[in-house]
């Protein structure tokens, strides 16, 4: 496991590897016992992204892409309360260890979204719907149930887009925040000169991106195809956890969360004083956990 860092020492800038000259280098050769980090972190820091093969079991990839394929209302988020493979995919000891030596914090899961076909999502960061303080310690882990085929809407990605400034509700100007945010980031990265990739990975291979990578759902023009795939979300212990999509756009108010984190089976407090989630998200998490109930849909 990481040597992983308290959150006192977590740098406000971020992770490691999105730290600018020289102190990205001086960390690199602090972990240069670790050349298979180190070589991924170089990747990571300059595409945003990273393809492994984690040897996830036959057994936990064919129960999840059976249930994945009788879904029948576009997807289902955390299917990990009553699927035991679902869970063990997003639980596997090697991701768990890979992200954490990787951010050098302790990753922890705490969503699970399951598409039997392609989402068609429109481009986004994940920073718009959740975040973390110290900015950047969360991340998607996408993978494929079955070899994802051209024409049945795959994962659409913009390498490099990570290092985009990281934008809130503030930077619409008070348009509607849905259609508003899905033209900022249009012309964002048509001004950027970033541009978009698919991702036509094999089953059982994972693809990760950074918080902030761009990504969405391409056309699906095969409508025959399925595209059985699982997407885990992950935080890192030690940090604050908020969505800013739900925040004021002034800054008057954040909407705080304690995500759930599945692996320690217990909600994760955020670090900082005052930061604590209303009541009402409280409660209504805990019937949701309590009661074993994913949302369809």
């Amino acid at each position: 496991m990481a040597d992983t860092e308290s959150k006192s020492d977590k740098s406000a800038a971020g992770p490691w590897f999105d730290q600018p000259e020289p102190a990205y280098a001086q960390r690199a050769a602090a972990l240069s016992n670790k050349p298979d980090i180190t070589a991924a972190a170089a990747d990571y820091r300059e595409k945003g992204y990273l393809v492994r093969d984690f040897g996830f079991s036959e057994s936990d990839l064919s129960e999840a892409a059976r249930y994945t394929k009788a879904i029948t209302k576009g997807r289902v988020q955390d299917a990990w309360l009553i699927n035991p493979s679902i869970r063990n995919l997003a639980t596997h000891p090697r991701v768990i260890e890979f992200l954490s030596e990787l951010y050098q914090a302790e990753a922890f899961p705490f969503q699970t979204l399951n598409f039997p076909r392609g989402s068609q999502q429109e481009t986004h960061s994940d920073t718009f719907h959740f975040n973390s303080l110290p900015v950047g310690f969360m991340c998607g882990v996408w993978i494929a149930l079955e070899d994802i085929q051209p024409g049945s809407g795959p994962l659409k990605y913009f390498p490099g887009s990570q290092k985009l400034p990281v934008f809130s509700t503030a930077d619409l100007k008070g348009a509607n925040v849905e259609d508003g945010y899905t033209r900022f980031v249009a012309d964002t990265l048509a001004n950027s000169g970033h541009t978009g990739e698919t991702a036509l990975i094999k089953r059982g291979q994972a693809f990760i991106w950074a918080a902030n990578l761009f990504h969405g759902g391409s056309p699906v023009t095969d409508p025959d195809k399925t595209r059985l795939s699982q997407v885990t979300h992950y935080y890192f212990r030690g940090c604050s956890y908020f969505t800013p999509l739900a925040s004021e756009a002034d800054g008057s108010k954040t909407f705080w969360r304690e995500p759930y984190d599945f692996l320690a089976n217990r909600f994760a407090k955020n670090a900082g004083p005052n930061q604590r989630p209303s009541w009402r998200y409280r409660l209504s998490e805990r019937r949701r956990i309590w009661f074993k109930r994913p949302h369809e849909g």
